[in-house]
This record gives structure tokens, C-alpha cells and sequence, in this order.
């Protein structure tokens, strides 16, 4: 949350997070505040895991592409395509963190694709082939297998699921 680049390097830290629905919600973190910390996270050396994703409104409303695709240029802002490598993005919906609601696959699929398309409009296609995308709302033992199947999904974020050892085992080696 609120600790120094330099304090969590002098741990050991190699990556951060940026942009968790918390953090935008709670403490009012702005798209130019994201932007800030992802680039001071790649200028310390660290890498960041920019946390991209739409309110339960924003979703009924059709709108997780677009919210998804203002917060990844807005996040990637000033990013060059050489830093690429140490930034990996993650789809949070955020009417499914902690709800146990998952997106289907399918609507998952759709903005990982989205956001790719944007990347490769942002850099170019092998950039964006390059970067893992992440999904990470609610991933359950019952919902990896057909979120892993799809061709966008480069992995999963997982919460309260890794708090338990069976349920966390079974995530860890899904089955595609």
C-alpha cells in the first residue's frame, strides 16, 4: 500500500501492484496517481502488476471494455516498450474480488483480448503477445480450468483462495 520503492527494495521486493480496485476505491487513487507508481516502480528496477477492472455498474452498463481500456492507456502512460518486460497486467473485475461471482470465460476472454489489441495499438503485436495478462476475480478450484483454456489468459491473480492449501494446490495445477 503506502510504503517507499526504496524501503521495499531494501527487502528484497522485486514486484509491486498498482492500481488494485482497493486502493482507487478507498483511497481515491487516480488513473495519473497509477501512472505515477508504475513508472517509479520500473525506474527503482522493480517490476509492477498494474491491476486494471470495472465496477458491478460499469459492468451491467456493457462497459468493462471500455473502463478496462482508460485505465491500461492511462496506467501504461510513458511505459516504453523496452520496460514492457517488467510490467505484467491484471484483469480484476471488480464486482467479482472476494464476491465468489467469477466472470464466465467468455466475458474474461473478452476484455484480456481487448486489452491485448490495445497494447499491440499502444506498442505493436509482438509487445502485446509479450505481456501477460492475468485475470483475478475470485479464482476458485472450479472456475481455473475453463478461465486457463482461454488464449488470452496468461494466469490467474488469486485472493482468498490461496489462503487455503487444497484450494490453492488445485489453482496452481489447473488442467487445460
Amino acid at each position: 500500500g503506502a510504503i517507499s520503492t526504496p524501503m521495499l527494495k531494501s527487502i528484497g521486493v522485486q514486484w509491486a501492484l498498482a492500481g488494485h480496485s482497493e486502493r482507487r476505491v478507498i483511497f481515491g487513487e487516480t488513473d495519473d496517481y497509477i501512472n505515477a507508481q508504475c513508472l517509479k516502480i520500473i525506474d527503482e528496477g522493480m517490476s509492477v502488476m498494474l491491476c486494471i477492472g470495472e465496477s458491478l455498474a460499469e459492468f451491467e452498463q456493457d462497459l468493462a471494455g471500455s473502463v478496462c481500456a482508460v485505465q491500461l492507456k492511462k496506467g501504461l502512460k510513458g511505459v516504453s516498450k523496452e520496460d514492457l518486460d517488467k510490467v505484467v497486467i491484471a484483469y480484476e473485475p471488480v464486482w467479482a474480488i472476494g464476491t465468489g461471482k467469477v466472470a464466465t470465460p467468455e466475458i474474461a476472454q473478452d476484455v484480456h483480448a481487448t486489452c491485448r489489441a490495445i497494447l499491440a495499438d499502444m506498442y505493436d503485436q509482438e509487445a502485446a503477445d509479450g505481456v501477460r495478462i492475468l485475470y483475478g476475480g475470485s479464482v476458485t478450484p472450479e472456475s481455473v480450468d475453463d478461465l486457463m483454456s482461454q488464449p488470452d489468459i496468461d494466469g490467474a491473480l488469486v485472493g482468498g483462495a490461496s489462503l487455503d492449501v487444497e484450494k490453492f494446490g488445485r489453482i496452481i495445477n489447473f488442467k487445460v
